[in-house]
């Protein structure tokens, strides 16, 4: 299923050997307003509303340093985590201003890197420096990575270190990049949904590169690496995304589903409608079938 998709994306996104006559009634415009509007703005919006919610849950531990409230502060990271996976498939426009699939979810962690910032206080969160020691990962690390619930709540509470302002750097660098991007696509929407052309940086050529590559990432990183797949069969366990939380398998569905829909339009229109549409073929049969079948088995698969 690995192979089959990522040869059909990318038969989809070489312009150079196009499979069928551009339509002449396919209304590309409203099926980019279909995934700007109906999938990604609300996956923004999802995603901003659990980064505020794992704030208010930062500021409450902060006050209050309970158990209660330590358990809270996990679960509405956990939260604001898979949330974030139906929008890391589009860089593009607003988010490829800020960078912000590097920006926020860059694993796995360097922990050596964490730990030589958290001794020391003194660190620049935007530096390539720590491109991999913060965001997701790098809280993933703080919350889960460093003792038990008692020991990891106990270090976020002492004042003899600077985790707990690490978090907080980390939770500010989401909450600011979740409004941002939000924000912006209410602007972009327009130029998304009104550039309809096929060549080489509109926003369906776009689209169509980052769910590639985005498949890239869920079929390596995500999956192939931890594996072994690159290193003669030996797993690396600790490369998988999540690792410190144990919570791997969630996301990678949370992904895959991100990008399952960013393919078919959610539930309107779509790219498998535009393929159907210059009724483009895949070992006889419809080519937008293959890359849902193809899904659909490793929904499954990995399900189980």
């Amino acid at each position: 299923s690995f192979f089959l998709i990522t040869a059909v994306l990318a038969m989809v996104s070489c312009k150079e050997r196009p499979v069928g006559p551009e339509p002449e009634t396919f209304d590309k415009e409203a099926m980019l307003l279909q995934i700007g509007g109906s999938v990604i703005q609300p996956a923004y919006a999802d995603w901003k509303a659990k980064t505020e919610a794992l704030r208010t849950a930062y500021v409450g531990f902060d006050v209050e340093k309970s158990e209660e409230n330590f358990l809270n502060l996990r679960e509405k990271f956990l939260a604001a985590y898979e949330a974030w996976q139906a929008c890391s498939v589009f860089e593009l426009g607003p988010a490829a201003d800020q960078n912000l699939r590097l920006l926020m979810n860059t694993f796995p962690t360097d922990t050596a890197q964490m730990e030589a910032n958290l001794a020391s206080g003194s660190y620049d969160l935007g530096a390539a420096a720590n491109s991999d020691a913060r965001g997701f990962p790098a809280i993933d690390y703080l919350l889960f990575g460093r003792g038990n619930s008692a020991e990891t709540a106990a270090d976020l509470s002492s004042a003899a270190n600077f985790s707990l302002r690490y978090l907080d750097d980390n939770i500010q660098i989401m909450f600011n990049g979740a409004n941002v991007v939000s924000e912006d696509w209410n602007d972009y929407l327009t130029e998304f949904k009104t550039n309809t052309a096929s060549s080489v940086g509109s926003p369906i050529s776009v689209l169509v590169n980052e769910i590639n590559f985005e498949f890239e990432l869920f079929k390596n990183a995500r999956i192939g690496i931890p594996l072994g797949k690159k290193t003669l069969g030996v797993t690396q366990v600790a490369k998988l995304e999540a690792y410190y939380s144990d919570d791997s398998k969630t996301m990678a569905l949370a992904n895959l589903s991100g990008i399952k829909s960013a393919f078919t339009g959610g539930t309107g229109l779509g790219l498998d409608d535009y393929l159907d549409a210059i009724d483009a073929q895949y070992n006889g049969q419809k080519l937008s079938e293959a890359i849902i079948d193809g899904f659909e088995k490793i929904e499954t698969e990995l399900a189980n």
